[in-house]
Order: structure tokens, then sequence, then C-alpha cells
């Protein structure tokens, strides 16, 4: 059971990323990291020296132990269904760093499996957390910008120079990365635009391996229709300097929204924290010059993290639990469907 302050949880997968959910987690208030479990001997050894935790010998390990609450998955897509599965089998609740899947079909399993053992399972896109991305969904809903029409949203990054063969995300398929730059990053406009825009109705995809070493489609650009009739576009490609941008336009202003920040680069030290690097601009009708937004900065990466602990002290529902999170994963399959075929995809299908 939770302690009544603080849950303690485990984690898997020590790779690049997990610096950032360690070292969220040394801000938190709510959690205490316990233990730590990868594949590689050295990791594991380094991140509990690092972090202060005790090393597993294996993931069955770690949701054995009767003194954690749950577990935080920071490993290659493809494991993230076998191991939801027997953590929740264990009684420990889930919180899984998008996407939730690689497929469907695993994410409607392992939303089953955490129904049946009463556990929360809880996503992390925390880009939606962002300052700017709350203001935006605020105004859209307020009829500040009268009624939308369009939105158009890229995130690139280079970091696909970067990959190695023996890195997950260098195989183009499901014991993979499928989708390339879009599934890696693009998923995180896509869960954006879910939920600020609603239900993204059909698809239509083209992806292509331009540059990069690794045999995965680098470059994706992809056009949908929303169930409400906006029209919208997202870019996604692993080969030129990074770059993170929305655009909606509605009947009465557009707004511009941006986010400065460096290549991934992650490190001991590397943080998602405070994001005083996001910019909102909007652009009246009748006028050409843009108005600054004020926005209340946050700690999206800490929210995300301290509602995970919400959720096991005080039974909270999770923003971006397993269902909300198909949404988004929905879209990158269809994606890749439409990419294969060259045809329009009912996301519904």
């Amino acid at each position: 059971m939770a302690r009544r302050d603080k849950v303690r949880l485990g984690m898997c997968g020590l790779g690049s990323f997990s610096y950032v959910v360690a070292n969220t987690i040394q801000r938190s208030k709510k959690i205490e990291l316990v233990s730590c479990y990868d594949p590689l001997t050295e990791r594991r050894r380094a991140s509990s020296e690092r972090y202060g935790c005790a090393e597993e010998a294996s993931f069955e390990a770690m949701v054995k132990r009767p003194d954690l609450d749950g577990v935080l998955l920071v490993s290659p897509n493809a494991f993230h269904r076998e191991q939801t599965e027997l953590a929740a089998a264990h009684g420990k609740h889930v919180y899984v760093e998008k996407p939730i899947a690689n497929t469907l079909d695993d994410g409607r399993k392992m939303i089953a499996a955490c129904d049946k053992a009463g556990v929360t399972l809880l996503i992390g896109h925390v880009h939606r957390r962002h300052a700017a991305n709350r203001k935006v969904k605020e105004l859209v809903d307020s009829g500040a910008i009268g009624k939308p029409i369009m939105v158009e949203a890229n995130l690139s990054s280079g970091q696909g120079w970067e990959l190695k063969p023996d890195e997950f995300r260098w195989r183009d398929d499901d014991t993979g990365c499928p989708g390339g730059a879009l599934m890696t990053i693009g998923v995180h406009q896509a869960d954006t635009l879910n939920y600020i825009f609603g239900p993204i109705k059909t698809v239509f995809s083209f992806f292509n391996h331009l540059h990069i070493p690794a045999p995965v489609n680098d470059v994706t650009t992809t056009m949908f229709r929303f169930e409400s009739g906006i029209l919208g576009y997202i870019g996604a490609n692993f080969a030129s300097p990074r770059t993170n941008w929305m655009q909606v336009y509605g009947t009465e202003a557009n707004l511009i929204r941006t986010v400065a920040r460096p290549d991934r680069q992650f490190d001991t030290e590397r943080t998602v924290g405070p994001d005083e690097s996001t910019r909102l601009e909007m652009v009246s009708k009748g006028s050409t010059q843009p108005q600054r937004i004020e926005l209340k900065i946050g700690d999206p990466m800490l929210e995300e993290i301290d509602e995970f602990a919400d959720c096991i002290l005080n039974g909270r529902k999770a923003e971006t639990d397993g269902r909300d999170s198909l949404k988004a994963l929905a879209l990158i399959r269809a994606a890749i469907e439409s990419a294969k075929t060259g045809l329009p995809v009912n996301v519904e299908n």
C-alpha cells in the first residue's frame, strides 16, 4: 500500500531519457525512487549509485517487491505491453513514457490488464502540459480566435543522425519504432492536437528516408481532417535542427506557438523543467502585429510525475490514461498505413 505522504516507485529502462524522469523525481515531494532495472548491468549500477536506489536483477524481481507502489517504464516501445501486464498482475501502478505501445492491440491489452488489476495506467504525454498548449486550448474553447478552421504543427530534430544499430529506434517495424520520426517525436503533436481539437477522422501521409544512416523514415508529412471538419498537418523529421511550433488559424485570429529548446542532448544533468522556452502570440483580424500572450510558467514534467503520485495516493484519474493515449497512437498507425498504400486512412479503422 502507498504511504500517505509519498509513493515508492521503481524505474525500468535506464537509457538517456531516464535521466529526465529521475531528475524530475528529485524535485518531487510526492515520490521516492527506490529501485531501478535495465538489462545492461553497467546502466543499472550507475543509476543505483547516482540516485541512491536499489538495483534489480530483473524486471520481475522489481514488480515482486512488496514495498513498491508502482513502476515507471522508460523502456523500448515493444516491451511496454509485457511489462505493464506483469506489473499490473502484481498490483503495481504503471507510468509509461509515450507512446503507450507500438500497436493498438498492445495498447488495448495494457488497458485491460490495468483495469482488471484496479491500478492506474498513465502515459507520459508531457507536451500537452506545456503552458502555451494549455493556453491555446483555453483560447480556442473560449472562442477568442472565433471558429478554428486549420492547424499546422511541426516537431523535428537532428537526433536521427545519432541513432546506432543497437538502439530500438534503428528498426522501423513493430519490434523497434515504426513510423520513424513521427512515432518518436511527432506523437507529441498528435496527442496535443487531439487534446485541443478533438478526435481526428481521416489521415493521409507521405514518409521518406532521405539522409540519416538508420534505415528508418527520417522525414514525414501527415495531413488530416478532424471529426469537427477542421483540417490539419503534422511534420516530423529526424534530420534537421530542432524545431517545435504550432499555428492555429481561426475566423477572428491566429495563434503562433513556438518552443525554443536545444536538440536532443540527454545526460545526467538533463531535465525538462519549467517551460520558459515556450512563446505564444496572437494575430487578430485587422492587425498585422502579433500580440504576446502571457503564460503561467509551469514545470510540465514535474506536474505529470506528481499526477501519477496523486492517482496512487488519492485515486485521481489520470489525464493521459490508456484510452486517451490510444488516440495519438491511432493517428500514427493510420499515417503508417497511408504512407504504405498511398491512400487516405480512416483513423477508426
